[in-house]
């Protein structure tokens, strides 16, 4: 009797059970993930409310605001494609337990910008102002319509088994990963770095304990920051 072919990991389908497991380098980031778990309520908020006021130039206080602008959607955004766009074109259990996790980490990362603007912001207007940042800030906006162009890209793409359509989803991950993720997100830690080195507040999620939200950041699963 001949041997099934064997599944690909976009093959149409959904495998149930994870042995045989095909895929163990995602059990084992799975693995990993879960031993990086923290929490919003672990950050020390005040130092760097006191760094942001005390130390900080005008012009420093307004690239910071800048920054944390998108996170109140930034993260937001890149869950949506994980969801929409990823997650249900994976066939092995193993694959989907990994991209939960980063799901939860995603999520993590929406609650600690909203803790984050909350602190940074205490004037309601403008705290209004930050969270509409997609809409209201031009740059900000260009980069948001650019995901929800990729977005969109493949929304309809429901099952991928023709070359075509797997152009179609490669070309998704390859935007999100390497020009959102990589260009977008990391190139504004340039600015993080930056007030690192001068031992001011920096940006943010994972940090020992007792250290700045803001130092925080740095030690973090990969996310964002917008300039």
């Amino acid at each position: 009797m001949a041997d099934k072919p064997r599944q690909m990991l976009l093959d149409p389908g959904f495998e149930l059970t994870l042995r045989p497991m095909r895929y163990p380098q995602f059990y084992d980031m799975y693995r990993n993930a879960i031993k990086n778990t923290w929490t919003v309520e672990e950050i020390n908020f005040q130092i760097d409310i006191s760094d942001l006021h005390g130390k900080m130039s005008p012009g420093e206080r307004h690239l910071i605001h800048r920054l944390v602008a998108f996170f109140a959607t930034g993260d937001s955004i890149v869950s949506n494609n994980l969801v929409l766009n990823l997650y249900q074109h994976l066939n092995a259990p193993e694959a989907r337990m990994y991209l939960s996790r980063q799901l939860y980490e995603e999520a993590l990362h929406v609650q600690f910008y909203l803790t984050l603007l909350d602190n940074y912001l205490p004037d309601p207007d403008e705290r209004a102002k930050a969270f509409d940042a997609v809409e209201n800030i031009d740059s900000i906006k260009k980069k948001a319509d650019f995901c929800f162009k990729w977005i969109d890209s493949i929304q309809n793409l429901k099952r991928i088994e023709t070359r075509d359509e797997r152009r179609q989803f490669l070309l998704n991950q390859i935007c999100f990963a390497a020009c959102i993720e990589g260009l977008f997100f990391f190139a504004a830690f340039a600015y993080v770095y930056y007030f690192r080195s001068l031992a001011c507040s920096t940006v943010w999620p994972r940090a020992p304990t007792g250290c700045s939200a803001t130092r925080a950041r740095t030690w973090s699963s990969p996310s964002s920051a917008w300039t």
